[in-house]
């Protein structure tokens, strides 16, 4: 190569270099970072190189300070749990005496004329954003009683669950019901949950408790951090996290502190990695053979065996979100998402019901969802709707294996009309 080319090459790459350099400075003028050293530019977040323990500690403070009034409490089964007896969003949610929500107590022996449904799930389940009255549980009652079948539905959904928790809120508590129909609210997005620990570390604004994570360890389900780390504890296990048993099992550690990149004090390329990435479908998380994806799996199916096991039916009802509504209804060719593989196994193993398919594009109208995007009334009423006719059908056909009835007449009445099935 001649001088001439390689001195023209040098002041390329010297070019480069300093366009890097000013963009980067750049870069970090435009964007501001906050007391936790969270660096946010537009609508990207940059989160610190190191835990924030500051933040930690103040929220951990706030709920110990607080933890005799708090409605969301430490649960050593699940990480967290309803208070029994209490009320949320200004009395409009009603917890009853076994801390699920409704505005009755329940025997833990149903009826002997009586379908008894439970629902498990998150908030989506939960119906976090709207009143006891307006709660898809509650009109799904309603609508069951209007087709003329005695049932009643105990809500056992809880916000910001994963589906490990949701499989152990129905082991801890469900379970003692005796439920006859188990309802499973699935939700992809919620593959995330299950390979999250510490929930800050997931979001930083979510209450100061740790959760038990399922993992699959030689093709088998293990259950870590059980009974979870009380919040008092919290605060030495984040001063010498990379140290802790469960380090390696927090997902938003290794992803975000712990491992970090050899390019991560740079805010250009950590920007260019976070504006490429899909954060909703992360591969790793989502994807068929991923951890993620493969202990979505093993938990659901776990979940179904020990409600079948107990003698009762066990229904996945797909509850999506509303960016997957609007990808559902999108006239664009897109690839079907990358967690598909995970619905297209519910629907085949057990009795599935996709809501999506039941509704159409006006129900993207922001006006059926919450302000933090939880289903409106509307959606809820839908939603009613849909699950009413979907078990009336099932029941009719005898595709829902009821283990307490020898004949559904038991509870139906006998003027009813139910769909064919």
């Amino acid at each position: 190569m001649s001088r001439n080319a390689i001195t023209n090459a040098i002041l390329v790459i010297s070019a480069i270099l300093v366009s890097l350099i000013a963009l980067e400075a750049a870069l970090r003028l435009l964007g501001s970072a906050d007391a936790a050293g969270r660096f946010t530019l537009l609508n990207y977040h940059l989160e610190p190189a190191e835990l924030p323990i500051h933040e930690l500690r103040g929220h951990i403070d706030g709920y110990i300070a607080n933890k005799d009034r708090a409605v969301v409490i430490y649960d050593k089964n699940t990480g967290w749990a309803f208070r029994p007896d209490s009320l949320r969003q200004a009395g409009s949610f009603t917890l009853n005496s076994a801390g699920f929500r409704s505005q009755r107590d329940y025997a833990q022996n149903p009826p002997a004329d009586t379908l008894r449904i439970a629902l498990f799930g998150d908030s989506f389940t939960a119906g976090d954003d709207v009143s006891d009255e307006e709660v898809w549980g509650y009109l799904l009652e309603r609508n069951l009683h209007a087709a003329g079948i005695r049932a009643e539905v105990l809500n056992f959904g809880v916000g910001a669950y994963g589906m490990g928790q949701a499989y152990l809120r129905w082991q801890h508590l469900g379970k003692s019901f005796a439920p006859d129909i188990v309802l499973f609210g699935l939700q992809p997005e919620n593959l995330k949950r299950n390979v999250n620990v510490f929930r800050q570390l997931l979001h930083r604004s979510g209450p100061p408790f740790s959760k038990p994570r399922f993992a699959l360890i030689d093709d088998e389900l293990h259950l870590l951090n059980a009974p979870t780390i009380p919040p008092e504890q919290l605060l030495d296990v984040f001063e010498n996290f990379g140290e802790h048993p469960l380090a390696p099992y927090e997902y938003y550690y290794q992803s975000r502190f712990s491992a970090a990149r050899w390019w991560s004090g740079s805010r250009l390329l950590s920007l260019v990695f976070e504006a490429l990435r899909a954060h909703d479908e992360d591969p790793g998380v989502y994807a068929a053979g991923s951890e993620g994806g493969e202990l979505g799996k093993a938990i659901v199916d776990a979940f179904a065996q020990d409600v079948l096991a107990a003698g009762s039916e066990f229904v996945v009802l797909h509850l999506p979100l509303q960016p997957h509504l609007t990808r559902y209804f999108s006239d664009l060719p897109r690839p079907r998402p990358i967690y598909d593989f995970l619905l297209k196994h519910s629907r085949a193993a057990y009795h599935y019901i996709p809501f999506e398919e039941y509704l159409d594009p006006s129900y993207l109208d922001d006006a059926n969802w919450s302000a933090t995007k939880h289903y409106g009334p509307p959606l809820h009423s839908a939603l009613a709707d849909v699950v009413a006719e979907e078990l009336a059908a099932c029941v009719n056909s005898g595709d829902c294996r009821l283990k307490r009835f020898a004949d559904p007449a038991a509870f139906i009445s006998a003027d009813a009309a139910l769909p064919a099935g």
